[in-house]
Order: structure tokens, then C-alpha cells, then sequence
């Protein structure tokens, strides 16, 4: 019988001299051991990607320590890795297969159009497919045009907004992340020890490189919070473009909108004449026409990605016709191109991916959502734990704080490390999900997957539970 995670601890804390303690980082050390024994060869591909590629990959995201798996192929809900790992994929890749790996109606019409060609420099009938997909879908969407990624999408949202309201500045959420571009890389996972207070926010850059500049046309309010949003929207009411939100804030954790929320800023966005951008590239998933039909609100422009190309990159951005329309070349008043914008394997591959995103596909998938957040509650219900899980769908998060979580300075002062050490044991036991804590469901798996997971995740989390004493005492019920 193969060894339990305790035993093999035990036996590298002997061998190294260690004292059996419950220290996060000696903790850490012997997951770092386990993992390497059944990762061998993904640590001589990672060194040879070192050579080639900055830190071994072409993806921050995708990087954890000691060094990532390399993964073989992909099928279903599963991913196989090349040490001969299998996994129940419960990231995704961040989000974007709803159905999982290789689906095969995908995967036929991609290679079908492969056949055909895949780019044209012209347009063709399946760009209007998709884009009819779309536009029946979110009510708010008059016209839709294509971009190769959500960042894209979102930059081609914000330059609109400008030139239709003739202003600069940029309203975001503290925590929000809408892309890798500079204007967008503005105070998304910042050090609260120089994020000022939720009265007066700092704008900082999210990474070095990012120009100063850009950011003097950025304010950041918390999520959650439209007392504070309404005050900076009065002092800076003639030079907002748009105010561009998650209505779920999602990598900083899953944070929910608290009720009204969404409405309220929707109201306060119409009664000061400011363009309000809903960043749906991941929320798109929670209903056949996302967030906004969820939660019943209307913004004015949408930004979307990930699901809708079915695997392949892409991104999307629409809304009113009286603002979408700036584009039409026969205007000039925009330049919008982009070699790869809506080509045609990415718009087969979406395609066929959103025909079988039906309202079926929602209830389902949202089913096994609601089943790991049942499942999950018990666990710490029966481990004595109090800690939060956020989400909604088929998108949840843990997040290890005893505390109510209401936007990014709640999940900041989590315990992150945490996170950290599960997402390793978890997938040392055959469960990948993301290091922040994140787990996402695709159409492609069953309960039976739901189940296997939420018990490899209760056996790593009661391992954990010396750890858990140690470095954060306040999420153990007394």
C-alpha cells in the first residue's frame, strides 16, 4: 500500500535531521520532496525550458515552485502530464475550457477549417456566425469585433470609451485584473503596506516596466464599497471615460457583489454620464449570457474571452451600436486591426464550443459547482475550520481567513502560503487546481470528479491542520 503523505513527511524530516515541527516552510520543504519524486522528468524539461525560455516558461501564471509539470496531452476533465500524472483538471487553463479538454465538436471544426485555411485577410461567414452567437446572447451587445486575447479586448473597450466621451481617465477595482497592458497593470495585487488607505488608494504598477504615465490616468476604488467610488466619481467627473469592473472580482479571489452592488454603480455610472465596461472574460461562463443576465444589469460596453474560443485565443469586445459603430471603417474615425482578429480556426473552434454552451450546459456545469461548494463547507465544518470559500457557478475559491470576505484588502490579509501548500499536496494526489486557490468546473466532468476531489482535498487539509495551529491559530472554531 503505497505510503500516506504523513509517513513519507516523517521519513524525509529523518533523513534530512529534521525536527518533526510544524513549521510552514519545513512543511513546505517535504511537499517539495514528495513532489519532485513523482515529477522527475518535468524537472530536466524544466531545465532545459530554462535555457531557452525566461524562468522555463512563456506564462508568470503558470509558474509554482519548486518548478511546473510538463503536461503530455489533455482529455475530457483530465490532464496527463509527462511523468504519466493523471489529473482532474480543475483550472482549466484559467478558466477558458468550459468543456474541457480535446471536445471533440471542437476539436472536429477545428480540424475541418485547418483543411481550408486558417486566415484570410478578409471576412468570412464564420465571423458572423460567432458574432451572432454573441450578440443573441448578452442583450447588451448591438455589435461585437474580435481580438486575439481578453487583454486586447479590454484595451480596444477602453480606447472606445475615450473617443466616444472625449475624456482619459480610467475607473478600475482595487484587485482587478483586466490584462497585461500598462493602464490595465494598475494596482492588482498590491503591497497594502503602500496601497494607502480605502479613502485615498495609491495607484500602483503591477510590474516593473509599467510607465508612470499611464498610470496618471488611472483611479482605483475598492470593490464593494459605492460610497467611496461615488466620491472619487464627484471629484473627477469630467475627465472618466469609464469605469471598468468584474462583477465577480476573480483572480483577487472570487469576491461577490454584494446586493445592489452592481446596480448602484450601474446608476451611478448613468447619472454621470460615464461609459460602464463589464470585464465578462471569465464571468461569461455563470449564464448563457453572463454576469449581466445573472444579475439582471446592463453595462454599456463588454469585454469577453476565454470560453467563447473554445480553447484557442481569442477575445471580444461590444456593446451599444451608437458606441461600437466609431469602428466602421466607412466612418474613419477609428483604426482597429490586428493580423489575427477573427480568424478562422478560432472562430470555428468557438463556435462550436458556444453551441454546445446551451442553457443545459449552464444548469450543469453550475450543478457541480453548487455540489464542491456543498461538499467543501462540510469539510470545514467538519475539521472545525473557519474559512471562507467564494464563488458562484462554476467558479470557487478558498480563501484561508475566518473573516467575510468583501474585496481585495479582505483577501489580502488571507493566508496566501496556505493556499499554497494545498494546491501542492492537492496535486501531488491527482487534483490541479490554481495556487491561488481557485477551482473551476468544465462540462466534461461528473460528480464522480467532484466527489475524488473534495476527498483529496479534505485528507491534504487534515494533514495540514499542525500548520494550520501554528501559522494561523484564528481559523480553528473553538
Amino acid at each position: 500500500m503505497e505510503k500516506s503523505l504523513i509517513q513519507i513527511m516523517l521519513h524525509f524530516a529523518s533523513v534530512k535531521g529534521l525536527n518533526v515541527s510544524t513549521e510552514l516552510s519545513e512543511y513546505r520543504d517535504l511537499l517539495f520532496e514528495r513532489y519532485r519524486i513523482t515529477r522527475t522528468n518535468s524537472e530536466k524539461m524544466h531545465k532545459r525550458a530554462c535555457r531557452y525560455l525566461p524562468g522555463g516558461d512563456t506564462r508568470t501564471a503558470t509558474y509554482f515552485e519548486p518548478y511546473p509539470h510538463f503536461i503530455d496531452r489533455g482529455e475530457g476533465a483530465f490532464l496527463f502530464d509527462i511523468d504519466g500524472n493523471k489529473l482532474v483538471d480543475f483550472q482549466n487553463n484559467y478558466t477558458s475550457l468550459i468543456h474541457g479538454h480535446a471536445h471533440k465538436p471542437t476539436a472536429d471544426a477545428v480540424s475541418r477549417q485547418m483543411k481550408m485555411g486558417t486566415a484570410y485577410s478578409s471576412p468570412f461567414e464564420l465571423q458572423i456566425e460567432l458574432a451572432q452567437i454573441i450578440t443573441e446572447r448578452f442583450e447588451n451587445i448591438d455589435l461585437v469585433r474580435f481580438a486575439n486575447s481578453g487583454t486586447e479586448a479590454n484595451m480596444q473597450a477602453l480606447r472606445i470609451a475615450r473617443a466616444f466621451t472625449g475624456r482619459m481617465k480610467i475607473l478600475k477595482n482595487e484587485g482587478a485584473y483586466h490584462g497585461s497592458t500598462d493602464v490595465f497593470e494598475a494596482s492588482v495585487d498590491p503591497d497594502l503596506k503602500k496601497a494607502g488607505t480605502p479613502d485615498n488608494i495609491h495607484v500602483l504598477p503591477d510590474s516593473m516596466g509599467v510607465s508612470p504615465n499611464a498610470l496618471k490616468d488611472v483611479l482605483v476604488v475598492p470593490f464593494n464599497d459605492i460610497e467611496r467610488t461615488e466620491d472619487v466619481i464627484k471629484k473627477h467627473k469630467n475627465e472618466i471615460a469609464c469605469m471598468i469592473i468584474e462583477p465577480i472580482l476573480g483572480s483577487a479571489g472570487q469576491v461577490l457583489p454584494e446586493t445592489n452592488y452592481l446596480k448602484d454603480i450601474r446608476e451611478l455610472t448613468k447619472k454621470y454620464d460615464i461609459l460602464l465596461i463589464f470585464d465578462e472574460i471569465v464571468t461569461g461562463r455563470l449564464s448563457t449570457g453572463g454576469a449581466q443576465k445573472y444579475y439582471d444589469i446592463t453595462p454599456d460596453l463588454t469585454s469577453l474571452g476565454k470560453i467563447i474560443g473554445g480553447g484557442t485565443s481569442i477575445g471580444a469586445f461590444g456593446g451599444r451600436e451608437d458606441i461600437m459603430s466609431q469602428y466602421d471603417p466607412r466612418r474613419g474615425k477609428m483604426y482597429h486591426s490586428g493580423t489575427f482578429n477573427g480568424n478562422a480556426v478560432v472562430m470555428a473552434a468557438g463556435i462550436a464550443t458556444m453551441r454546445d454552451y446551451d442553457e443545459n450546459a449552464v444548469t450543469y456545469v453550475n450543478r457541480l459547482g453548487s455540489q464542491f461548494k456543498t461538499g467543501m463547507q462540510g469539510i470545514y465544518e467538519k475539521m472545525n475550520l473557519n474559512i471562507q470559500i467564494n464563488g458562484i457557478g462554476s467558479i470557487y475559491n478558498i480563501l484561508f481567513t475566518d473573516r467575510k470576505v468583501f474585496n481585495y484588502r479582505d483577501v489580502a490579509r488571507s493566508h496566501e502560503n496556505l493556499n499554497k501548500l494545498l494546491n501542492l499536496g492537492l496535486l501531488i494526489n491527482g487534483v490541479f487546481n490554481a495556487e491561488r486557490g481557485m477551482f473551476c468546473m468544465s462540462t466534461a466532468m461528473t460528480e464522480q470528479d467532484i466527489d475524488f476531489a473534495l476527498k483529496k482535498t479534505e485528507e491534504i487539509m487534515s494533514e495540514m491542520l499542525p500548520v494550520i495551529e501554528e501559522s494561523a491559530p484564528e481559523l480553528i472554531c473553538t
